[in-house]
């Protein structure tokens, strides 16, 4: 069977604009990702805190493509955005040894847009190719928070 998906670019673009007694400050800034194939995006809900300490698994990463899970070798981009108004998300990126913690606040978003990411345990830079699940949970005691993500791969 050969496929009918025809490869794109994606073009992601940031624009700063901010003024401060008068002066403007900002900048655009685009990056092309080139011969993407694939592309998960998903609005869904974290559990709390207080629903027994569970964290709700967001992404797997891996080998093979599969239920909830892309390729690692092929990752191009992600992004996430924290949908709750009030309530932060708590992300945690797991490399099968160490996590690393992010908190992405009320109506924010953390993008990951290159291959590598800091561990703070003091073995080095964990790249793409280490992660193997992003997972979440909602700051609060007892109320989930909704977040949406885009994983795109080539």
């Amino acid at each position: 069977m050969a496929t009918t998906v025809t490869v794109q670019n994606l073009t992601v673009t940031i624009t700063e604009q901010y003024t401060l007694n008068g002066v403007s400050y900002g900048n655009t800034m685009n990056k092309t990702y080139t011969d993407n194939g694939q592309v998960s995006q998903r609005i869904m809900t974290v559990s709390s805190k207080g629903d027994g300490g569970d964290w709700t698994n967001i992404l797997a990463l891996s080998n093979a493509d599969g239920q909830g899970q892309v390729v690692k070798t092929e990752y191009k981009y992600f992004r996430i955005t924290n949908l709750d108004d009030t309530h932060t998300l708590h992300l945690r990126v797991y490399n099968g040894s160490d996590y690393v913690a992010v908190e992405v606040n009320p109506a924010s978003s953390l993008l990951l847009m290159d291959a590598g990411i800091d561990s703070p345990t003091g073995t080095g830079a964990i790249t793409f190719a280490d992660i193997e699940a992003i997972a979440g949970q909602s700051s609060h005691a007892s109320e989930s928070l909704d977040v949406e993500f885009i994983m795109v791969t080539s």
